[in-house]
């Protein structure tokens, strides 16, 4: 199911066939999984379990697949989370890229579409980003987006310790 789509493109749920991709360009690469899920990378079976548990098969929101609209290429995960971060209902946005396609400006374009599915699809008053301190590509483009720092915390997920940045509508 596609959820949204920006000019180069879309962000849909996930299917089975996707995990082989994720694990060669985005599990198993210390570059990408040094700032999104810690410092090891992930064998296969961790990989499949991750994606099983965590990753969006049927809805709007959730960790979910971005690909090339042109290609079907599949460059990363992305979605709106839903979350509690600072003691309320909140929405997150989210893009782990694999690493060919950084500093392609695909982090800010699916970025803008998810702010804006935020303040359309729930209403909502504020978006928040959460990011590794030392991942400054990722600081820089939310930052771009609009986003201020917030604070540090420290989630109870994988993530571990967290910058927030928050964009107020």
């Amino acid at each position: 199911m596609t959820i949204l789509t920006t000019n180069r493109l879309i962000l849909r749920t996930f299917k089975n066939t996707d995990i082989d991709t994720l694990y060669k360009d985005i599990f198993n690469c210390s570059d990408v999984v040094k700032y999104t899920f810690g410092n090891e990378n992930f064998t296969y079976e961790q990989t499949k379990d991750f994606i099983n548990k965590n990753c969006n098969f049927k809805d709007k929101i959730g960790l979910s697949i971005i690909e090339k609209k042109d290609t079907s290429e599949i460059i990363g995960l992305g979605g709106v989370l839903q979350c509690n971060y600072l003691d309320d209902v909140d929405y997150e946005i989210g893009f782990i890229l694999s690493k060919k396609f950084w500093k392609q400006g695909f982090a800010k374009e699916i970025g803008q579409a998810q702010i804006d599915f935020i303040k359309d699809e729930f209403k909502a008053k504020r978006a928040l980003a959460l990011v590794d301190t030392n991942n400054n590509a990722s600081i820089n483009t939310i930052k771009s987006l609009g986003f201020d720092y917030l604070k540090n915390i420290k989630t109870s997920d994988s993530r571990k310790q967290r910058d927030v940045y928050i964009l107020k509508f």
